[in-house]
């Protein structure tokens, strides 16, 4: 194998690929990255067993070859090193790196050692722009569960019906719902797929803000595919929670705020909530207040007031502030909307003026 790239290249594809190699000590091989030299084409491979990404970094092919290298050592090497012309070379089972001013070796592996990644077919799928599954995706994520008791809840779940998709996530005591319509109408049978919270996050990780995504599936697996770089990855089996059974379809009090004055006196409120519990209460006034407060026995208490427009009846409730804030600082709307029924039921935000969003919060029981 004979190679010849720029570093910035060479850089951008292992950024892609190397983030998911980790410190594998029961199958050391994981730990690297597979570099192929065919058909005209330079290919980083990595993979985790769970998750496969693959990319293609421009160059020229002056031998054919391949090879897996430590990738942590590599991409850090590679980041190190001049924008320039660099030659990689395999030399017996070793990678070769050569410029104008250095000669490096780095051990590698030989290729068949490396698991093989499935290839699945190119299939139709729905396209999504790049800006937009990125924001869908940051917007839901955070309420996904990080605890495997529940494998289902570690996951988005995606729902294609033809016109729209619909991304899901909770962990039992949030939830986040984002709706993006599709540019042009795809099969009309909604379909239910659960994909796991580790390759969305590498999805967001390395989407750009132009371009599209291709997402197709096969039986078990889905496959992300944008511009010269392919993600494939299981799904989770199981089924998801009947989700809409928990959002309210009615409301008792309802109150829009100015989001970032909102947050702001959160912030303040949380810092006097009670260590473990993270209570916030907050009072509905009908001459058009919300009082925000929060005690401890050890640190003192604090009240506050933020005058917004409130219509319905006068009502109260206590939150975790931190499941709060995650919603709050995941809306970008300037106002936001407060839904909220009792102090036992969960309350629902939304950005004022888009349906497409909301993020609903189970509240803690006084």
């Amino acid at each position: 194998m004979k190679v010849i790239c720029t570093q910035e290249n060479l850089k951008k594809g292992l950024w892609i690929v190397s983030n998911i190699a980790g410190k594998n000590v029961s199958l050391p091989i994981l730990n690297n990255i597979l570099i192929r030299a065919e058909n005209g084409m330079l290919v980083f491979i990595s993979t985790n067993l769970e998750i496969g990404i693959k990319t293609i970094v421009r160059g020229k092919i002056e031998k054919t070859g391949s090879l897996a290298v430590q990738a942590r050592l590599l991409n850090d090497y590679v980041g190190l090193l001049d924008n320039k012309n660099l030659e990689l070379i395999k030399k017996e089972n070793n990678l070769l790196i050569k410029n104008e001013s250095q000669e490096t070796i780095i051990i590698g592996q030989e290729a068949d050692e490396y698991p093989i990644i499935p290839e699945i077919e190119d299939k139709e799928g729905v396209m999504i722009k790049n800006k937009e599954l990125k924001e869908a995706l940051s917007q839901v994520v955070f309420s996904a569960s990080y605890n495997d008791t529940r494998p289902e809840l570690s996951g988005v779940l995606f729902i294609f019906d033809g016109e729209t998709i619909r991304f899901v996530a909770t962990d039992s005591y949030r939830l986040a719902e984002k709706v993006i319509k599709l540019p042009q109408k795809n099969k009309k049978d909604v379909i239910f797929k659960i994909i796991p919270l580790r390759v969305l996050q590498e999805i967001m990780r390395i989407l750009e803000e132009e371009g599209e995504t291709k997402i197709y599936f096969s039986e078990n697996q889905v496959v992300f595919r944008k511009a010269e770089t392919v993600i494939i990855s299981r799904l989770i089996e199981g089924n998801y929670p009947d989700y809409k059974q928990i959002i309210p379809e009615t409301y008792l009090t309802k109150a829009e705020v100015e989001r970032m004055e909102f947050i702001k006196l959160i912030k303040t409120a949380s810092l006097f909530s009670r260590a473990g519990i993270n209570d916030v209460l907050l009072e509905f006034d009908k001459t058009g207040k919300i009082n925000i407060s929060a005690a401890n026995t050890q640190s003192g208490e604090n009240k506050s007031i933020i005058n917004t427009d409130i219509k319905g009846e006068k009502n109260s409730i206590v939150f975790n502030y931190k499941y709060l804030l995650d919603g709050l600082l995941n809306i970008s709307s300037k106002r936001v909307f407060i839904e909220v029924t009792s102090a036992d039921t969960p309350a629902i935000l939304r950005p004022s003026q888009d349906d497409s969003y909301l993020y609903l919060i189970m509240p803690i029981r006084r």
